[in-house]
């Protein structure tokens, strides 16, 4: 019998959004959203559209987005949510592009 996922999605927040203690809203894949209340008591939240069990990986500080990599290892941005800096849906295509470029440099460095 196969093992049942237990979480369905994972998101990333930001920590500095958590000691605020002011509610901030999570979005989920579906457009549910999920009002969260610090301080949060589980590691994760159901979504009320769609029922994805969405899992809570808190960052520290307050970053817009985190470096992640797309299924054929291309970086991508990743948007932290409750955060208060600019996440990668505000950012221009030019500003997304020139940190995606920045990035690549760099892991071309690492990979010479």
């Amino acid at each position: 019998m196969p093992k049942k996922k237990q979480f369905d999605l994972h998101t990333f927040v930001a920590g500095a959004a958590l000691k605020t203690g002011k509610p901030f809203s999570l979005a989920c894949n579906c457009g549910g959203v999920v009002i969260i209340m610090p301080p949060f008591q589980d590691e994760y939240v159901v979504c009320p559209k769609c029922e994805s069990r969405i899992r809570m990986l808190v960052i520290e500080g307050d970053p817009g987005y985190i470096i992640g990599a797309e299924p054929d290892g291309s970086p991508s941005l990743l948007p932290v949510q409750g955060s208060a800096s600019p996440h990668p849906g505000t950012l221009t295509v030019s500003e997304r592009n020139a940190i995606l470029a920045k990035v690549r440099a760099q892991l071309a460095t690492k990979g010479k």
